[in-house]
Formats: C-alpha cells, sequence, structure tokens
C-alpha cells in the first residue's frame, strides 16, 4: 500500500495514463506546427533556388549580351577597311607612309585594338601599328611572315563582304608566345581593288584582357568561360585559363574534370541542372549566329566565318547555397524548440486540468504571431537583396554610359587642337603663328572643362547612384560647347544664332545636356551643304508648358521617308561619302530618354534638319 492509502498498481496506472494524455496531447497539438514548419522550410529552398538560377540565367545572359556589345563595333570597323578603297601601291611597305595618320587616328578611338595590320596575299606584313603597354601608338618597321599562322591559312579563301573571326587564344610574335599572356580575337577581313582584284587581307587584333576582366567582374558565384573543345578561359583557378596554350601548364580542360557534367550541359544550349548537390548553370555563345546580325549599312548585315563557340556557366556549390538558407532555417528551428517546450508543458497542465486549455490557445496566438514576424522579416530581406540587385544593375549601366560619353565627346576638341597645331606648324611666321594661340587656348580651355565634368560624373558614380541634377545657365553651357569647334567655326562658311529670350535655364545633369548639344552642333557641321552658307540655329521656346530647345541647321538633310525609323539607332549612317560611326544620335537619345526627355527630328533633303528637345517636368 502506498503512504496516502492508494495501491501502488494505480497509482502506476495513474502515472502511466496521466503520461499517454500528454503525449497525445503533445502530438495532436506539435503536429501540424511541425508539418508547417517542413511546408515552410521546403518553400522557403524552392523559392529561393528558383530566384536564384532566374538571377544566375539573366546574369549570364548578360555577359553574353556584353561580349556580343563588345565585339560588334570590329566587325563594323573591319568592312569600314575593307570597303576604304585600298590600291596596290598600299601593299607595299616603301610607299604606305601615307596610311599612317588616317590607321593611327582610327587605332586611337579604339582603345580595344592592339594592333592593325596589312597582309599581302603570300601572308606577309606589309603594315603594321602596335598599340604598347603604355598605350601608345607605334607604327612597326619589323614585319613578320604570318604564313604560317592558323588565322592566316583560314583566310586565304575569303570572299569579298566576308569577315572572319579567330579563336580566343594568346598573343605570339615571331612564333613565341607572348609574357605577360595577353588574350586575342583576330578579325580578319578580304581587301580587293576597284576592279575586284585581291591585294590582301586587313588584320584587327582585339585585346580581349578588358572584356574577360568585366566577366570575372562582380561575381558572387563562380564563373567559368570554357571555348568550344571544353578549354578554360575564365576560370576562379587562374592556372586552368588558356593552360592549353601555354606549354608548361598542365592541360586540363572541363570535360576531363566533368565528363558526366559536361555531357549532361551538352543537350540543349540553355540549362541549369544539379549534380551531386551542386547548382551549374550554363548559356551558349554561338558567334555566328549571333553576330550575323550586325548591321553593316541599310538591309546588309555581315557575312561572319568563324568556327568559335563560347559556353558559359555559373557554378554554385551546395555549401553557397545551404549558406543562403542558414538564417531562416535556424529561426524556424528556434521557433520549433520554443514550441515544443511551450506545448509540453501546456499539454502537461492540461491534462491535469481543462483550464490549461485556454493558456495553451494564448500561447499559441503568441506562436504564430512570431512566425509572421519572421516570416515578415523574410520578406524584407529578398526585398532587400532585389534593391542591392538593381544598385549593381543601375551602377554597370551608368560606368556604361560614361565609357560612351569619353569616347565620343572628345573626338571633336582634340580633333580642333590636331587643326591648329598643324596650323602653327605650317605658320611662315611668329606674327601668323601668334593668331593661332586665342583659338588654341579656347579650345584647351573648353576641353579643360569637359574633362571637369567628366570627373564630377565619375565621382557621382562613386558617391550615388542618381545622375545629379543641377540649375545649368543654357547660354554659358552652349558657349562653352561652341569653344570645342573654334576652329571650324571661325570661319566665314559657317553662322551661329542663338536666342534664349524663351527660357534661360533648365535644371538637368550638366554632363548629359552639354554631351548632347555637342552632338547635335557636330552634326550639324559635319552635314553641312558646302554650296551655301552653313547656318546654325539654337533657340528656346515653350510648348504645351514645356521647355523646348531646338538645334536647326540648313545643312544637306536627312530622308526620313527612308530613314526616319533608323535615325537614332546605333551604327546607323545615312550618307555616304562623310564620316561618321553612327554612335552620337543613338548617344544623344539615350542621355536624353533616361532622364525623361525627349528629343524629334524633322529633316528635309536638300534644305536641312532641325531637332528637338522637350523637357518634360522641368525647373
Amino acid at each position: 500500500m502506498a503512504s496516502d492509502g492508494i495501491p501502488k498498481r494505480d497509482l502506476t496506472l495513474i502515472a502511466l495514463n496521466l503520461l499517454k494524455r500528454l503525449l497525445l496531447k503533445f502530438v495532436k497539438y506539435y503536429l501540424p506546427i511541425l508539418i508547417l514548419s517542413v511546408l515552410a522550410v521546403l518553400w522557403l529552398y524552392k523559392m529561393e533556388q528558383e530566384k536564384l538560377i532566374s538571377l544566375q540565367q539573366e546574369e549570364l545572359s548578360n555577359k553574353k549580351q556584353l561580349i556580343v556589345t563588345l565585339l560588334k563595333p570590329m566587325i563594323a570597323n573591319l568592312y569600314y577597311w575593307e570597303q576604304y578603297g585600298f590600291v596596290e601601291s598600299d601593299f607595299d611597305p616603301d610607299k604606305n607612309a601615307h596610311l599612317d595618320k588616317k590607321i593611327g587616328d582610327f587605332v586611337i578611338g579604339m582603345d580595344s585594338y592592339s594592333q592593325f595590320r596589312l597582309l599581302d596575299l603570300s601572308g606577309k606584313e606589309v603594315y603594321r601599328i602596335n598599340r604598347q603597354d603604355n598605350g601608345k601608338i607605334v607604327k612597326s618597321l619589323a614585319l613578320q611572315d604570318k604564313s604560317n599562322r592558323d588565322y592566316y591559312q583560314e583566310t586565304t579563301g575569303l570572299k569579298k563582304n566576308q569577315i572572319y573571326l579567330s579563336p580566343l587564344n594568346l598573343n605570339q610574335e615571331n612564333g613565341i608566345l607572348e609574357f605577360p599572356y595577353k588574350p586575342m580575337i583576330r578579325g580578319i577581313a578580304p581587301i580587293f581593288d576597284a576592279q575586284g582584284t585581291k591585294l590582301g587581307t586587313v588584320v584587327i587584333n582585339f585585346s580581349a584582357e578588358r572584356f574577360l576582366e568585366l566577366l570575372k567582374k562582380d561575381n558572387l558565384y563562380s564563373f567559368i568561360l570554357l571555348d568550344r573543345f571544353g578549354n578554360y578561359l575564365v576560370s576562379k583557378d587562374s592556372i586552368k585559363e588558356f593552360s592549353h596554350l601555354i606549354p608548361s601548364s598542365r592541360d586540363v580542360t572541363f570535360q576531363e574534370e566533368f565528363p558526366d557534367l559536361m555531357d549532361s550541359l551538352g543537350r540543349v544550349a540553355t540549362t541549369s541542372l544539379w549534380h551531386k548537390g551542386d547548382l551549374w548553370i550554363k548559356t551558349e555563345l554561338d558567334f555566328k549566329t549571333e553576330l550575323a546580325q550586325t548591321p553593316l549599312f541599310q538591309h546588309k548585315f555581315a557575312d561572319i566565318r568563324t568556327n568559335n563557340k563560347w559556353i558559359l556557366i555559373k557554378h554554385l556549390d551546395s555549401a553557397t547555397l545551404n549558406a543562403r538558407l542558414q538564417s531562416e532555417i535556424f529561426s524556424i528551428f528556434l521557433i520549433n524548440l520554443l514550441a515544443i517546450a511551450v506545448i509540453l508543458c501546456l499539454s502537461y497542465l492540461e491534462a491535469k486540468s481543462d483550464t490549461s486549455k485556454r493558456k495553451y490557445m494564448l500561447a499559441l496566438e503568441n506562436i504564430n504571431k512570431e512566425l509572421e514576424s519572421k516570416r515578415n522579416e523574410l520578406e524584407n530581406k529578398n526585398n532587400e537583396l532585389a534593391t542591392i540587385q538593381n544598385k549593381l544593375e543601375l551602377r554597370n549601366a551608368q560606368l556604361l554610359e560614361y565609357n560612351n560619353i569619353v569616347a565620343h565627346n572628345l573626338r571633336a576638341p582634340t580633333t580642333s587642337v590636331s587643326a591648329l597645331v598643324s596650323m602653327l606648324k605650317e605658320a611662315k611666321d611668329y606674327e601668323e603663328a601668334k593668331s593661332y594661340f586665342p583659338k588654341l587656348q579656347k579650345v584647351t580651355r573648353a576641353i579643360n572643362t569637359l574633362v571637369d565634368d567628366l570627373l564630377i560624373y565619375v565621382r557621382i558614380l562613386n558617391d550615388d547612384d542618381q545622375i545629379k541634377m543641377e540649375h545649368i545657365g543654357l547660354e554659358s553651357l552652349i558657349t562653352d560647347t561652341l569653344d570645342l569647334y573654334v576652329e571650324t567655326l571661325d570661319k566665314e562658311t559657317i553662322e551661329v544664332k542663338t536666342d534664349f529670350s524663351a527660357w534661360k535655364e533648365i535644371k538637368f545633369s550638366k554632363i548629359y545636356l552639354q554631351s548632347v548639344i555637342q552632338n547635335l552642333i557636330s552634326n550639324a557641321i559635319k552635314y553641312r551643304d558646302p554650296n551655301r552658307k552653313s547656318v546654325i540655329a539654337i533657340r528656346t521656346s515653350w510648348e504645351n508648358h514645356k521647355k523646348v530647345l531646338v538645334v536647326e541647321d540648313n545643312g544637306v538633310g536627312v530622308d526620313l521617308s527612308r530613314y526616319g525609323n533608323d535615325i537614332f539607332k546605333l551604327y546607323k549612317r545615312f550618307h555616304r561619302g562623310l564620316s561618321g560611326k553612327g554612335m552620337g544620335l543613338f548617344l544623344v537619345k539615350t542621355q536624353l530618354e533616361s532622364l525623361n526627355a525627349n528629343i524629334e527630328v524633322s529633316s528635309e533633303l536638300g534644305k536641312g534638319t532641325a531637332f528637338k528637345i522637350i523637357f518634360d517636368h522641368y525647373e
């Protein structure tokens, strides 16, 4: 007998019954929480995977587009030199010195080109310009025989208008691999004279160092670039890069390292798959397919000859993937531990008394609130990640825009300086030379102002996500811009008229507005009518309560019925025999639309062109 008069056997049965009731109540109340927790983890895992795959596929697509964008200008340049009009004497090293300035200026403006060469029909160099490591452009007098090089042998059968792109490899000089190694893609086009006789080939070496660095930049996960044979072009292990071309390196291909994975990735052009717990995402870049649509002129596209096919891969290892979910899973785990403790206590109390049920429900409500709070925290974190992604995309776009501004807007003033220096050299006496000094000082002052503005723009990119908007005095801005063309506008054949009576100030990006005005003035000068005095009119007005800036000329004009849809597109040109790349108006429209301003054009052949800039909601 027990001390309280209850048999020991009955006490045991009571204790077992109480334990049974406790376990049943625990299972009853905790099982839904356990199921929800498991479902929440699975849902989070799935959503995170889908988002991650989508982001990485988008990043690969952006990298692919970056490669295409960087290579398209080379194709257009090759076509330009193919159509240049070389003659037989240009392929004689003793007679082609007159090409120095034309080709030299071209290479200076294309900082990604390391070499420009002309080869005769036997594969020997007859003309060569090199870009040295310090950026200086030098004509090489030590010409080489390239008849045994693969890229020459591949191009002996090229026909007119066909362009060859070589594989990405390392540069060699006199048959010896250059060190430090220089990744290079060669573009080659055949040269024919006016009678259709083949004279030789033009070869442009595109330095791939910069765009390979761009591909590696800002990669949160491992990025791999392979050629069509599985050789490493970019890898987190730099020793593997170009190991198939470096004699002292151990040549290991992706196929040899991951044979099963390579077979799986090779079945479709774009895919994502799991392999041994790791996530692999792949896309392909077929040069012939992607670059064949490079526009050369209206209704004419590039005829590309190449076997280049690259494979772009993102590798997300299991440890990295799990790390993204660790904090969320740990939070749910803590909540479950807390829920277990609470439910155990409440179940024990409820097993003894029905009053404990109310307390249990109250505690369960608190747990649900905690779960909701954690869910909100997870959503906030996802929103923060999306914001960071948007900032990165904006910063990349701003950097690309800055490169375009620098490359395009410095060309006009440097041309003016070059012209003035030539005039100084040809001056007959000091008095004549002295008369050019004010012009030279005016241009250099304008260049300094432009460079200062570009430096301000760089600081904006470093300190802020938005282009700086400021109040700009239009008259002084246009005066500074006209100073860039002082050597041209000082002639009697060009007159500039301005009228700022409607409005004189605008709140806008100074660097963008100066770039826009410079491009429009440059176009007006470039496409003036040589048969009459040129007039450039710049005036302000109001339309529908919006500020409007008009830049008008009486130049040769454009046939808008024929070219109207292409006038603001990249690399579109509309006048034969006049220089230009077709980039200026594309930059104008891009810069204006990025700040919610619009541009319209009206033109008539033989009468002139008017550009109307409409500022929407600007002070």
